[in-house]
């Protein structure tokens, strides 16, 4: 094989590799995209459920401030 077609064959699989991981990279941007969603919808729930426990504690404390008041 002559030099030429050494150096060709070369860089075909220079190029090759670098889109061997550019691929592997996209496929990986993806899955952490994905995990990403998936992360902040279970925020979200959690973060609504947060809220709604906020709320029925201060309807308690607000029910049982006045009744303490008056068993006092």
């Amino acid at each position: 094989m002559s030099t030429l077609s050494e150096r060709c064959e070369q860089r075909k699989a220079e190029a090759q590799a670098l889109a061997d991981k550019y691929n592997a990279l996209d496929q990986e941007e993806k899955k952490i995209a994905n995990e990403k969603a998936q992360t902040l919808a279970e925020f979200n729930v959690k973060n609504a459920q947060y809220a709604e426990l906020v709320e029925l504690v201060k309807e308690e404390e607000g029910v049982q401030e006045p009744a303490s008041e008056v068993v006092e």
